[in-house]
């Protein structure tokens, strides 16, 4: 894999997905590389990454699932009793959960958050990391919206956009979740439902989210 030498962005096209999941996992929970299983994201997040994992409200609309920093600074963040946002500093390695927005789906949400947080520190944290130059009272951090906003940079879309690829693979390792599905009888013109319902059980993860693996990985 290589980096943009002079912003430092990564590159990893979508075909090598996979394999940064791969081996993310198997530097961190090589477990899930042998035998389909829900990966205890949260904790690798804390022990594995190092990352502190607080919960927060990030924005009035709640439409900011999480939020990663990078450097030392404060950032803004909503009271919702207030109804007011306000800034507080936070250290580098922190990775901020809105725990209404993710409410608004499952747990699953939640877990796909803890790890698409955990790619940008994976993988992005040089990026962000020579932000800190600029207006260094402030932290440097990316949050992860809804929907990404017209403003963001050409490297923040790349960086987002690998992170939503590649934190699903994560959850949902290919070959084990594979192994998985087929014994599960998942098949074209089948009716799936069941075997879709079980499969998210089984990974902690959304049955939306199994349902776009199961494209990902021809199944359906």
């Amino acid at each position: 894999m290589d980096y943009n030498s002079r912003k430092l962005v990564p590159y990893i096209p979508p075909a090598e997905y996979d394999k940064v999941a791969h081996e993310f996992l198997e530097q961190f929970y090589p477990d899930a590389l042998k035998n389909p299983m829900p990966v205890p994201i949260e904790e690798i997040a804390k022990t594995g990454l190092g990352l502190d994992v607080q919960y927060i409200c990030l924005s009035e609309e709640l439409d900011i699932y999480g939020m990663t920093i990078f450097t030392d600074g404060v950032v803004e963040v909503y009271d919702p009793d207030e109804g007011l946002y306000d800034t507080k500093s936070f250290k580098a390695k922190t990775v901020l959960i809105d725990p209404e927005a993710v409410k608004k789906t499952n747990t699953g949400c939640r877990n796909n958050t803890i790890a698409h947080e955990c790619v940008h520190w994976y993988k992005h944290r040089y990026y962000y990391k020579m932000q800190k130059f600029s207006l260094p009272r402030y932290a440097k951090y990316c949050k992860c919206r809804v929907d990404q906003l017209p403003e963001s940079t050409d490297e923040e879309n790349i960086m987002e956009s690998q992170a939503i690829g590649i934190a699903p693979r994560i959850l949902m390792p290919k070959n084990t979740f594979v192994e998985a599905a087929e014994h599960l009888g998942v098949a074209y013109g089948k009716d799936n439902r069941s075997a879709i319902c079980t499969l998210a059980d089984l990974f902690d993860v959304s049955k939306q989210s199994v349902e776009i693996r199961l494209e990902e990985c021809s199944l359906l």
